[in-house]
């Protein structure tokens, strides 16, 4: 029953993402949304319920939830700046990395993932939980501005101990 819960929190967190990917949430999304996210259930069924759970543990749904409404929110404002400096003829990029807190290799992939979504950085390279990003920025300021905004994408996953 346990497993049958867990399959049934992460088709929820996979077809909210893809109707929130495709912009609309029609009949013909959701069925798609549903073939795809049950065909990657029965794909992975073997790793992600089967393995012991030390090989790939995943936090509650509503975390992943709040990490897409963070991501959604830096991707808008990074959009909207991304437009301006486009319209300024700006071109300054600098490498930086970005040292995570957590070890979770699924965790450090998503944020990977969100941050190349996110209009002027590219996540180059990931080593441990350090990652190597590509960004636009004018100054030392706009460098940690994108690695505070960076490390509040895994807020949600950072548990606090009493």
């Amino acid at each position: 029953m346990k497993k049958q819960l867990k399959q049934f929190q992460l088709y929820i967190l996979m077809i909210f993402f893809w109707i929130v990917l495709n912009g609309n949430a029609d009949l013909a999304t959701i069925i798609s949304g549903t073939i795809f996210s049950v065909v990657i259930i029965k794909m992975t069924y073997h790793i992600m319920f089967e393995l012991d759970d030390n090989i790939l543990k995943l936090p509650p749904i509503w975390r992943f939830i709040w990490f897409g409404f963070i991501v959604l929110i830096s991707i808008i404002k990074s959009s909207i700046s991304h437009v301006i400096r486009i319209l300024k003829n700006e071109q300054d990029y600098v490498t930086f990395d970005v040292h995570l807190d957590t070890k979770n290799a699924v965790i450090i992939t998503l944020i990977a993932n969100a941050i190349t979504m996110t209009p002027g950085t590219i996540t180059l390279d990931v080593e441990d939980n350090i990652l190597k990003i590509v960004g636009f920025s004018r100054s030392e300021k706009d460098v940690r501005d994108m690695v505070n905004e960076i490390l509040s994408y895994q807020k949600p996953f950072l548990y606090r101990r009493i």
